[in-house]
């Protein structure tokens, strides 16, 4: 992928983003409560989200064009669709139209959109200047021209829920915001079971976002994996692993580096060999089988169960015994899974 995710645990802010920035990552946790804080990272371990009947909430900031909602939509649609319908989730798309964030009017409804959900929280000490805070830094963000897809999990208010923000979408061009939708959706489909590791979530969400946005031609699916498989292999020059990516909720600084290489590009890779060494060689098996199994067994175990691995150490061993392989042998293994 083009970008670096990120878990912040910052004492300075309530909600933990999973951030996916260009340039690094911000967020993390406000509250005055080291207990609080340590309820807030259970329940994200144990995960947040919950099947749900009704769509996302889309929040448009006006002015901007309405057809970069729509593609971005339709990516999530497309995850939906496939994934399940999980959430709740809000969706705020903002950016420059003319050199201009919206108007003073349309800002200050688009914050008090932002804003008003936060503020309902079910924590006493909580306490956030949402407008002058996170909400300003939306604008901001995209006053600069930054160009910005993360998802915020907002975990104090009953229930949770699940913040898409897309910032300056024009600028990833037609094919590419409906990719940005299916990548970030599917983070919340993962964030309805337990926490994993750095690298079966970003490859996880880079994984969907290939096949899925492959078969509505918003990308090439084999061109895509192999762009994947160069970046991963300049980690494996450097040494670097899966096990060097098992971050649960902060991103060890001195992988900093090599997260996008390893937790999106050699992750990607990763999941398709999980699926490669199952049974079936199923996707919707993957979908439908591992992703509950950490409920029970835990990630490590359900990698090993799923992969038919020994344990993780050996699934490691494994994954970079294909590593070693020609490039032409890695692309075959796509070829063996089955939807």
């Amino acid at each position: 992928m083009r970008f670096i995710d990120c878990f912040s645990n910052s004492p300075t802010r309530l909600v933990l983003l999973i951030s996916l920035l260009f340039l690094g990552c911000r967020g993390g946790f406000l509250g005055n409560s080291i207990t609080e804080f340590e309820d807030v990272q259970q329940k994200l371990l144990e995960g947040v989200f919950t099947p749900q009947d009704g769509p996302p909430d889309y929040i448009l900031l006006e002015g901007y064009p309405v057809e970069y909602k729509e593609a971005i939509g339709a990516g999530i649609d497309v995850a939906r669709n496939y994934l399940g319908n999980h959430g709740p989730v809000r969706v705020y798309i903002l950016g420059k139209s003319a050199d201009e964030v919206g108007t003073a009017e349309s800002r200050e409804e688009f914050l008090e959109q932002y804003c008003n959900p936060r503020q309902q929280s079910i924590v006493p000490s909580f306490d956030e200047d949402c407008i002058g805070g996170p909400g300003q830094r939306l604008i901001d963000a995209a006053s600069r021209g930054d160009q910005e897809a993360y998802l915020s999990i907002v975990v104090f208010t009953d229930p949770p829920y699940a913040e898409l923000v897309f910032i300056n979408s024009h600028e990833w061009g037609e094919q590419d915001m409906p990719l940005r939708g299916i990548h970030e959706y599917t983070h919340v489909f993962q964030h309805q079971y337990p926490s994993a590791p750095g690298w079966l979530t970003e490859g996880g969400a880079v994984f969907f976002e290939a096949w899925l946005g492959g078969q509505h031609h918003w990308v090439d699916y084999r061109r895509a994996m192999q762009r994947s498989m160069e970046n991963a292999m300049a980690a494996v020059a450097k040494n670097k692993g899966l096990s060097d990516m098992e971050y649960l909720l902060d991103l060890p600084q001195e992988m900093e580096p090599y997260h996008r290489n390893i937790a999106y590009d050699m992750g990607a890779w990763a999941v398709a060999f999980i699926i490669a060494s199952s049974s079936e060689k199923s996707i919707s098996r993957f979908r439908d089988q591992f992703y509950p199994s950490m409920r029970d067994e835990g990630w490590k175990e359900a990698v090993s169960q799923f992969s038919g691995s020994r344990d993780l150490g050996h699934f490691y061993s494994r994954f970079d015994e294909f590593l070693q392989q020609s490039s032409g042998q890695q692309m075959e293994l796509l070829d063996a899974l089955q939807p």
